[in-house]
């Protein structure tokens, strides 16, 4: 007694640092998004039907491959045939008997549970039934089982060359609310750019930024620290930011209130512009525990990595304990043509000073390879 369910599983091996580093990434935007995910009521609707085969005898042996159609029949919406192959589908199967329920609605999906049960001819309770877990079938697509031959013709299910078998299918249907998706991420935003209720302000290099505590200590732990702990009563009203341009500030605090930094993807277009906002960025969400944003700069670094950058972002990498980008660099450099190029690079000599380890590593790198 064989029962198969069509079901496909593709599994991929996150190897390398920089899907490492993507998951991360992906991870903490997967998690964003559930918050903002429709209400669903689900609607579960179930019919059956009989399909009674008459003529056993004269049905087997008409050839693998061979089947018998049952008339379409509509339950939970849908349209639906029982097929079997007396002889099995395949060659493989041939001292089985074959059924399987298929969707025949035109140009849909459904997503459904399926049993198939050989009612008892005698009048017992039936003991030859087949279930599947939920599945989504598009049309044409069929879920099915076999029997074996010797034991379903010893079986009370067949009497007088004859048997049915009785199809439930259970129709699973999610009915969305009209919910209007969150605006929670704007909101924030929006007090930021309006400036409704600041408490606090921040001066950098001459321009100034209005922001609200509460929130910059909700999503930074050095900004709770400063604002509610204990030396909160000698922080000023205004605070004067050094060694972090405005622009990078700017950026820092849209993203506090967004969870988002749209100027990452608007310099994408050039290269050098983009890395440099991202290692200046780095720098910022190390300073202020923003570990979200720290990870979309490791990603943003590594998409854009070349032999002319690598040194900078390995001494980077290093100084903000950013793990998995130096591995990734690390990877990168091992080759003896990158390592030649990085060599000749002006950063190369600060790195070897502010990562003193870093040949060491390398080198265990290419001895485990």
């Amino acid at each position: 007694m064989l029962t198969y369910v069509a079901l496909a599983l593709t599994a991929t091996w996150l190897g390398s640092p920089l899907l490492r580093i993507r998951n991360m990434v992906s991870s903490a935007v997967d998690a964003v998004e559930s918050e903002i995910a429709s209400t669903r009521l689900t609607e579960i609707n179930t019919g059956s039907h009989l399909f009674k085969v008459i003529g056993y005898s004269s049905n087997k042996g008409i050839g693998v491959g061979k089947c018998i159609t049952s008339d379409i029949f509509t339950l939970g919406g849908y349209d639906w045939t029982i097929t079997y192959y007396p002889d099995g589908k395949s060659a493989e199967n041939k001292n089985f008997l074959a059924f399987y329920v298929t969707l025949r609605s035109d140009d849909t999906k459904a997503r459904v549970k399926i049993s198939l049960t050989m009612l008892s001819q005698t009048g017992g309770t039936p003991v030859m039934c087949y279930s599947s877990d939920a599945l989504t079938l598009s049309t044409n697509e069929s879920w099915g089982f076999l029997i074996k031959r010797e034991e379903f013709e010893a079986s009370e299910h067949l009497k007088d060359d004859s048997f049915t078998i009785r199809c439930t299918v259970t129709v699973i249907k999610n009915s969305r609310f009209t919910v209007l998706p969150s605006n929670l991420q704007q909101q924030p935003t929006g007090l930021l750019e309006r400036g409704d209720g600041t408490d606090v302000s921040f001066n950098v290099s001459g321009v100034t930024f209005d922001a609200h505590r509460c929130v910059l200590a909700a999503r930074s732990p050095v900004f709770m620290a400063q604002f509610f702990g204990p030396l909160k009563g000698k922080v000023n009203q205004s605070i004067e930011i050094k060694d972090m341009e405005p622009s990078i500030f700017k950026s820092m605090l849209h993203f506090i209130y967004s969870d988002s930094v749209p100027v990452l993807e608007e310099a994408r277009g050039n290269k050098d512009e983009s890395v440099a906002l991202a290692q200046h960025l780095l720098v910022a969400a190390d300073q202020y525990g923003l570990e979200r944003l720290k990870q979309l700069c490791e990603m943003k670094m590594y998409e854009f990595i070349d032999a002319n950058n690598l040194a900078t972002t390995v001494t980077l990498a290093e100084q903000h304990n950013c793990s998995e980008l130096k591995a990734a660099c690390i990877e990168f450099i091992k080759r003896p043509e990158v390592l030649a190029a990085v060599v000749q690079t002006e950063g190369f000599e600060h790195m070897i000073k502010s990562c003193p380890t870093i040949l060491e590593e390398l080198r265990s790198k290419n001895d485990s390879s």
